[in-house]
C-alpha cells in the first residue's frame, strides 16, 4: 500500500519534469530501497527515468534510511531531510537523487484547481506561500532576539564592537610586549658589553 502511494505520487511530480527524467535515466534498471518509520519503500528506475515498482528478489543499488525525526522533516525541508538520511550505496545514484530533490517542485496549485477550482486553489496557494515567508521570518526573529539576549542581557556573546574592542587591546597589548623585549634585549646587549670590559 505504501509503495504504491510513493509510486504514483512521484509518477505524478515527476511527469512533467523532463529534466529529471532524463537525470534518472541514466540509472535505468537500478534499484532504490527507502525504510521509514512505517514501512520500506521498494522502487526501479524505469528506461526513461520514471519509477517503477521494485523486484523484491533483487539487491537495491541504494538504500536511504530516514529515522522518525528525518522522516518528519522530510514533509517541511526535503534537502535537510536528505542530508541528514542515511544512504548507504550507489554514490553516482545517491548523486542523482539528491539533484533531483534539491530541484523538483510539486505545481500543488494546478493539483487543487482540478478539485476546488482555479480561484479557491489560487487563494489556498498564496495562504500557503504565506504561511511559508510568516514561518522564515518568525525563525529570523526568533534567531534575531536569541542573540540579542545573550549578547545584551546574558552578556554570553560578545557584540561585535566589544570584540573589535578586545582586538584592539589585544594588539596593544601585543605591541607593548613587543616593545619591552626589544628593551630587555638591548638592557641585555648593554650588561654583556659593560662586564666585558
Amino acid at each position: 500500500m505504501l509503495n504504491a502511494l510513493v509510486l504514483a505520487a512521484g509518477r505524478h511530480v515527476l511527469e512533467p519534469a523532463a529534466w529529471a527524467g532524463e537525470r534518472l535515466a541514466e540509472h535505468a534498471g537500478k534499484q532504490v530501497q527507502v525504510r521509514l518509520p512505517v514501512g520500506t519503500i521498494l522502487l526501479r528506475i524505469g528506461a526513461n527515468g520514471g519509477l517503477d515498482n521494485g523486484i523484491a528478489e533483487a539487491e537495491p543499488d541504494l538504500i536511504v534510511t530516514l529515522s522518525p525525526a528525518v522522516a518528519a522533516k522530510w514533509l517541511v525541508d526535503r534537502e535537510g531531510a536528505w542530508r541528514d538520511a542515511r544512504v548507504e550505496g550507489d554514490t553516482e545514484l545517491a548523486a542523482a537523487i539528491s539533484f533531483v530533490v534539491a530541484n523538483l517542485r510539486w505545481d500543488y496549485e494546478e493539483d487543487l484547481s482540478r478539485v476546488i477550482g482555479d480561484i479557491a486553489a489560487h487563494r489556498v496557494a498564496r495562504g500557503v506561500q504565506r504561511l511559508s515567508a510568516w514561518r522564515a521570518d518568525t525563525a529570523q526573529s526568533l534567531a534575531r532576539g536569541m542573540i540579542e539576549y545573550l549578547t545584551e542581557e546574558r552578556q554570553v556573546l560578545a557584540t561585535p564592537l566589544r570584540l573589535e574592542e578586545f582586538t584592539s587591546e589585544v594588539d596593544e597589548i601585543r605591541d607593548a610586549v613587543e616593545r619591552l623585549d626589544k628593551r630587555i634585549d638591548r638592557l641585555v646587549r648593554r650588561f654583556a658589553e659593560s662586564s666585558t670590559n
